[in-house]
């Protein structure tokens, strides 16, 4: 199992403890947190980044839903799947995410650059680049 598919599997386990302790009502404001402490977790990307970029997500995917109990759906899972495994510097569903995605992860990066170390930084940039984020 990759470690993006342990994550996936992560979500739908937090998720579904969740249903079984009240009610099997979803709603993702009472699991938010977990999920996010899940998600910078499993980044080995430093600094505040992980968490800047998990705030952009769900500000995008999870706050603009029309029905907000029932996500995250699993096309937002994959979507916070690939944002880790851009931070993580793998390249697994990256074509899962937008340009404006990658535009706005660019100004992330950005904006933590000072605290990430320069391997880090170099790598993701390389890849922002790549994906036109600039």
């Amino acid at each position: 199992m990759t470690a993006i598919a342990k994550f996936l599997s992560d979500i739908e386990k937090i998720k579904k403890y969740d249903r079984q302790n009240h009610g099997n009502q979803p709603d993702y404001k009472r699991f938010s947190r977990d999920i996010r402490n899940l998600f910078e977790r499993s980044s080995s990307c430093p600094g505040d980044l992980p968490g800047s970029v998990f705030e952009y997500w769900e500000n995008e995917y999870i706050f603009k839903s029309q029905n907000i109990k029932e996500e995250p759906l699993q096309e937002n899972c994959d979507r916070l799947a690939a944002m880790l495994s851009f931070l993580n510097g793998d390249d697994e569903d990256l074509s899962l995410l937008s340009d404006s995605d990658w535009q706005e992860i660019g100004k992330l990066v950005n904006y933590e650059s000072e605290d990430l170390p320069i391997d880090v930084l170099q790598e993701l940039m390389k890849v922002l680049v790549e994906k036109n984020a600039y």
